[in-house]
């Protein structure tokens, strides 16, 4: 009887457990160990009654995977101690500090500003440079608030772009 009950439990559950397990963690390998440990857990505790046995299969697998998160970040930051240990040179990072050292950022923070309209460095200015509330712009400029927003988005994008082109002729 018990054995069916549980039979039927994991036809009914373990698929979609396993994809639950494998969204939150990422690691197909890991998934299957968690999803079997989970069944072992629950067999185990099969005579317990519990009104909703998919929550309860949900929710230890849950918390197996909390247990297995907490235990890779340990292992990782073991590793990263082990790694500082022997103090393993970065040359990538000293190559890329010497490079941006070479950069001069005014340079090509002023010809980005200068490609914008005048309205849009204004808003700029009023908001990044002077660090105004976006509230007391809107009052001042007599627009929305949720207008100015939509306007500091695209700004935002006008700017992501233009420094993504002058990126690809400099870089």
């Amino acid at each position: 009887m018990r054995d069916r009950y549980f039979e039927r439990l994991c036809s009914r559950y373990y698929k979609n457990v396993f994809r639950y397990t494998l969204f939150c963690i990422k690691d197909e390998d890991a998934a299957a160990d968690i999803v079997q440990e989970t069944f072992v857990t629950v067999y185990k505790k099969l005579d317990e009654k519990h009104p909703n046995p998919g929550g309860f299969i949900f929710q230890t697998a849950k918390n197996i995977i909390k247990e297995y998160k907490r235990k890779l970040y340990k292992r990782i930051m073991y590793e990263i101690r082990e790694d500082e240990r022997y103090d393993i040179p970065d040359t990538a990072n000293t190559i890329e500090k010497a490079i941006d050292g070479a950069i001069n950022e005014y340079e090509y923070v002023t010809d980005i500003l200068s490609q914008l309209s005048e309205e849009k460095y204004r808003l700029y200015k009023l908001y990044y440079i002077d660090r105004l509330p976006m509230d007391k712009i809107a009052r001042d400029l007599g627009i929305e608030y949720t207008a100015l927003r939509m306007r500091y988005v695209r700004l935002r994008k006008e700017i992501r772009s233009l420094v993504k082109k002058l990126a690809e002729e400099k870089f």
